[in-house]
């Protein structure tokens, strides 16, 4: 039996086509409902519009089929098969304002989400390579950022920790999401097209697995499921296809097999009461690139960026993690960069290094703005040295809280073989950034240079 236009698709396909909608837009702060959740039968696959359509133009409609749903069918696992339901796309968003700190979520921290991404690598197989990527795009699970408080969003919407990125395996390679959610809903009944079989383990744990596919403006992406109901009220999706998270396409195989995926949904350090082990550190900080267009720096070089890097003395500072661990910037930026917090009593702050290629010398010295104070100098060899201050109040998360004053200092330098490498630091007054002959001294590290 062909497949046909605008075919009802299952559930679970639904699920994940929204999921992967999500993975581009958790990077700016919103996250798209529906995300890979128990299935609802509101889920439909109508044609949805773009959202760059503008009232002088019709929207843009996208044709979405899957394969065509037998019914009646037998199921493995499934004692009664119900049939399958229409209704429409359900989608909402919803703004993240609590970071990994959402009091709705207690079970949930950074620390937290750096145990279950630590548990979700080890549970891969081995042979099985996640790509060089910024740690959002590295299987960090993310906050959760709903609120449950928001009369906009649905009843029981929201509550996921999502972690994605890209894996390679031999010719495969493809997209992985994973999501968390601690659920008191029910095991949901088994719906002809949302499963391929109804799993049962020894610990009470429930795992429906899904082999399947879906075209979306007649490109095909191949999708393997497992959604695992676990006895303590932890629900957890794996999903992985052969499309690539960064849009270059798809490799035209999924690199995890079904009952892989299967096991890294039961893993138990995915489950929300598995505790956090002694000595978990928080999430890292997250950084931005240097500068928005620029050259590519493959994972080689960034090693040896590290190693430049963790030589630089930092002597009597505390930091939360070594540094020496760049990462892309993300698909706003190039380059690649790192950022840390300063533990260290009285000496509290946040340093930051990016580092980008293929950039212009500065002819100009940048203007003064919003009371920043900026100088700049040429070296002898041409390179070109910024150092800016600014003073800014960043508004606290905690209810009642008074906007707290902050100062930034940076030091740029852009060298004539175009590396850029951007230094800063910032600190909540009263405490002080670091000095700016210590920023330019890591700036001008003469081994930071990408030739």
């Amino acid at each position: 039996m062909e497949a046909r236009e605008e075919a009802q698709p299952s559930r679970a396909v639904s699920g994940w086509t929204v999921g992967l909608v999500c993975v581009a837009i958790v990077a700016s702060g919103v996250i798209v409902g529906g995300l890979l959740h128990e299935p609802e039968p509101e889920l439909t696959t109508k044609p949805v519009p773009t959202a760059t359509a503008t009232p002088s133009r019709p929207p843009v409609e996208s044709s979405y089929v899957t394969p065509p749903v037998v019914f009646p069918v037998e199921i493995p696992g499934c004692a009664v098969v119900e049939p399958p339901t229409e209704g429409n796309l359900m989608a909402w968003a919803s703004y993240g304002t609590f970071g990994y700190d959402n009091p709705a979520y207690p079970w949930f921290s950074g620390p937290k989400a750096v145990a279950m991404s630590r548990a979700l690598r080890d549970g891969l197989p081995d042979d099985v390579e996640v790509a060089f990527a910024s740690d959002e795009q590295s299987l960090l699970f993310q906050p959760i950022l709903d609120d449950p408080e928001d009369a906009d969003s649905p009843p029981g919407a929201g509550g996921w920790t999502t972690a994605s990125g890209t894996l390679r395996r031999g010719a495969g390679e493809g997209g992985l999401m994973v999501t968390v959610r601690q659920s008191t809903a029910p095991v949901p009944p088994c719906v002809a097209g949302d499963l391929d079989e109804r799993r049962r383990l020894a610990d009470g744990t429930t795992v429906d697995v899904h082999d399947t596919w879906y075209e979306i403006d007649k490109v095909r992406t191949l999708s393997r499921t497992a959604r695992a109901y676990l006895p303590d009220g932890t629900a957890v999706t794996t999903a992985a296809t052969d499309q690539r998270t960064d849009g270059s396409g798809h490799s035209g195989t999924v690199p995890l097999t079904v009952d892989e995926l299967a096991a890294l949904a039961a893993a138990p350090g995915l489950r929300v009461t598995t505790p956090v082990p002694p000595g978990t550190p928080d999430v890292p900080e997250s950084c931005s690139g240097a500068t928005e267009t620029g050259g590519m720096i493959d994972e080689g070089v960034t090693r040896r960026l590290d190693a430049v890097l963790a030589r630089i003395p930092l002597d009597g500072l505390t930091l939360d993690r070594p540094l020496g661990q760049l990462r892309p910037a993300g698909p706003s930026a190039s380059g690649v960069c790192q950022a840390v917090r300063i533990t260290t009593p009285g000496r509290e702050s946040r340093l930051s290094v990016a580092i980008a290629t293929e950039q212009r010398l500065p002819e100009d010295a940048p203007p003064n703005r919003d009371g920043d104070r900026v100088t700049t100098r040429r070296l002898p060899d041409g390179t070109v040295v910024e150092t800016r201050e600014s003073r800014f109040s960043v508004q606290s998360q905690k209810p009642g809280a008074q906007p707290v004053p902050e100062t930034m200092r940076t030091v740029t330098v852009t060298r004539p073989s175009g590396t850029r490498i951007h230094v800063s630091s910032t600190a909540a007054e009263p405490i002080e950034p670091f000095p700016f002959a210590q920023l330019e001294a890591i700036a001008t590290t003469p081994d930071l240079e990408v030739r």
